[in-house]
């Protein structure tokens, strides 16, 4: 199947959103190049690029758990092409007009596992740094904070289980300027700050740091350590506002709604 990359755009319903660095700004520009190779040279199938996904993702997981700085970065380069291969799979099926409910739901069970995985084991790669149980924990709380985001999602989606117009459509970004412009941007970074990439590049730089012996912590024992206590208040602080949000909004708030 021979397409343009516009062609696949429209066929994916992609489009390049002015939102979040990786997830609508960087991913959709290169998801729709990689789906266009992938349906003229390939017959991969949407479950298959999907366990290919879920491939890299658990070989990102076991990467987080070394102490070797350049095994986490590889771990981090892997995760990467987890979210891109997460784009392609389902590009490619709606190019092909393959789509099923059972393709989605499996798609969405890849990330529910390779997500808090991904954080509970830096917490491991923190726990072998330093050699303190209390990283198993705070690594548990952070997992955990994680998993309330993603259900402040999901339990709304379940609490409309059969109601008209509930599809999760992309909205454009809002033309704003002045105040409200520069709000809804400190908004959007204090977002991604505190998100799943954010922590885990942070915790790739803090690995070099560590080897490097460029900073001593007295308290935490590593700087690695103190990403992960600091995320571990943070995702379940950012959950809960995720569910306030939602709750008072009555809807699921986008990143490009900020903007």
């Amino acid at each position: 199947m021979e397409l343009t990359v516009d062609q696949v755009k429209r066929a994916a319903k992609r489009e390049d959103f002015r939102a979040g660095v990786q997830m609508r700004l960087l991913m959709p520009r290169l998801s729709v190049r990689l789906t266009r190779l992938t349906l003229a040279y390939t017959r991969l199938t949407p479950n298959q690029i999907t366990i290919v996904s879920l491939l890299f993702g658990v070989a990102a997981a076991a990467a987080f758990v070394a102490g070797n700085p350049l095994v986490v970065l590889a771990g981090l380069l892997a995760f990467h092409v987890h979210v891109l291969l997460d784009y392609v799979d389902g590009e490619v099926a709606r190019c092909r007009g393959e789509t099923s409910v059972r393709g989605a739901y499996f798609d969405l069970m890849t990330d529910r596992l390779t997500f808090p995985l991904l954080v509970f084991c830096a917490g491991v790669g923190v726990y072998r740094q330093v050699g303190d149980p209390m990283a198993l924990i705070v690594g548990f709380v952070a997992t955990f904070g994680l998993l309330l985001d993603k259900f402040a999602v999901d339990c709304w989606y379940r609490a409309n289980t059969g109601a008209p117009e509930i599809e999760d459509r992309y909205v454009a970004a809002p033309d704003r300027c002045g105040w409200r412009a520069w709000r809804g941007r400190l908004s959007l970074l204090a977002v991604m700050a505190r998100g799943l990439t954010a922590f885990l590049t942070y915790t790739v730089v803090c690995a070099f740091v560590d080897a490097g012996a460029l900073v001593t912590v007295p308290v935490f024992g590593s700087t690695r350590a103190v990403v992960l206590a600091a995320f571990a208040l943070l995702m379940p602080l950012g959950a809960v506002a995720r569910f306030f949000y939602v709750y008072n909004r009555g809807g699921i708030p986008r990143r490009q709604q900020l903007l």
